[in-house]
């Protein structure tokens, strides 16, 4: 008899601990499940994680749950902010809303009244019961998780400060005090060509990538923001262009080799010491950099030319523009698009007539200046598109919401 009670001591033994093992949710450091759903496109799209090596934000909501809704407007700010930031070891960031719902009319309707279109967009017809729904074990909605850039779990239901705090403990960040600017050329074999349209990955001494950037058709390349009194690595990876054997070089603007690049098992890179950061000094950085945004037909130049409120132009940001003017009549194919932006404080619809009132200010004083109106476009952005963290609900200093309201150009050349 005790031997028959032993035995099934450790029979309940095991099925207890494969109960408890059997979580009834994910954890922190857990691997994100698969997703293979319809999209707003009328697709269906695979998001397997890691995904493309960037840090996703997978949001889950439905728009018969009204608290589910709250957070979709802060969606698309969040996207325009932080999907164009360098990280300091992910490719960029991606948000994720997946709607448990059957009714896709109304789903389509919230996507369009939320302004979600720039994200990605995924409905779950079959809700919680979806099959690939099911691993993520969810309760309620709305639910969410950080998904690192290794695929992994980092946060379960973060709310608004705790993502943005995320993301900025994670995004490379410098001061004007440690930039720094470098403009070289990339070069391939003996006859020196040029190795074009190659991304290239600036690493610091942690070997944090903290810029990526892509040779122009010179195989010139121009990084801005780089940490100060630092040796940096320059990486490309394997590239067709390159012939096995061939010797890649790191050159200066000019063409004057400096040094060749040792060969890795994922492309070649090139140690670049504090002292050899002088060759690569741009002679005149604003040129330089205007010739190679030139060179793509995409010009961009940004300014601060409005007082808070205000839409008058001052003497001092008619002397700026006036140098734009002068670019715009050295080719009269060249185009303009004026986009402007304000802070976030006030009411939203009103930041986005005020921004237009700006942008059509500034193209009224072009055409003053003797530039075709059909050459100008404007666009008034209000509050969509910050350059921070300063959206609704989130505490900033007033050098913090200034940084947001600014005038962006665009130049286009026209075929």
């Amino acid at each position: 008899m005790n031997k028959l009670l032993l035995i099934a001591f450790f029979f309940l033994s095991i099925i207890q601990v494969s109960f408890s093992q059997d979580s009834t949710k994910l954890n922190i450091g857990d691997k994100a499940p698969n997703i293979v759903l319809p999209t707003s496109d009328n697709t269906v799209q695979s998001f397997t994680f890691p995904y493309n090596n960037k840090i996703t934000f997978l949001y889950f909501w439905s728009s018969s749950v009204a608290k589910s809704k709250g957070m979709l407007y802060k969606l698309n700010k969040l996207q325009s902010r932080y999907s164009n930031i360098d990280y300091k070891n992910a490719e960029g960031f991606e948000i994720i809303s997946i709607a448990l719902q059957s009714d896709r009319t109304v789903w389509g309707q919230d996507l369009i009244k939320h302004n979600l279109m720039k994200v990605n967009n995924c409905i779950a017809l079959k809700g919680y019961k979806d099959y690939f729904i099911k691993p993520y074990k969810l309760e309620q909605t709305p639910s969410s998780f950080i998904i690192d850039q290794n695929g992994k779990i980092a946060y379960i239901n973060p709310n608004l400060t705790q993502l943005i705090t995320y993301l900025d403990e994670r995004k490379n960040t410098l001061s004007d005090e440690q930039s720094a600017r470098i403009s070289g050329k990339i070069l391939v074999g003996q006859n020196t060509r040029p190795l074009k349209g190659e991304k290239v990955y600036i690493l610091n001494e942690k070997k944090d990538t903290i810029q990526t950037l892509i040779t122009n058709i010179d195989g010139g390349f121009y990084a801005k923001g780089l940490p100060d009194a630092q040796t940096l690595n320059i990486n490309i990876g394997l590239s067709d262009q390159i012939e096995e054997g061939e010797t890649i070089s790191l050159a200066t603007d000019n063409g004057e080799i400096i040094g060749d690049f040792e060969q890795t098992k994922k492309g070649f890179e090139y140690r670049l010491l504090e002292v050899e950061r002088m060759f690569l000094k741009p002679m005149k950085e604003e040129k330089i950099e205007m010739k190679m945004t030139t060179e793509l037909k995409d010009l961009y130049y940004k300014e601060n030319l409005f007082k808070s409120g205000g839409s008058d132009l001052s003497a001092d940001a008619k002397l700026k523009l006036n140098g734009i003017i002068d670019k715009l009549k050295v080719n009269n194919k060249t185009r303009v698009e004026i986009t402007t932006h304000t802070d976030c404080k006030g009411d939203a619809e009103l930041n986005r007539k005020l921004s237009l009132i700006r942008a059509q200010s500034i193209s009224k004083y072009f055409v003053s200046k003797g530039i075709l109106a059909h050459r100008i476009k404007t666009i008034g952005k209000g509050e969509s598109e910050p350059v921070n963290s300063c959206i609704d609900d989130v505490p900033c200093s007033d050098k913090e919401l200034e940084v947001n309201r600014r005038t962006e150009f665009n130049f286009f050349i026209s075929e």
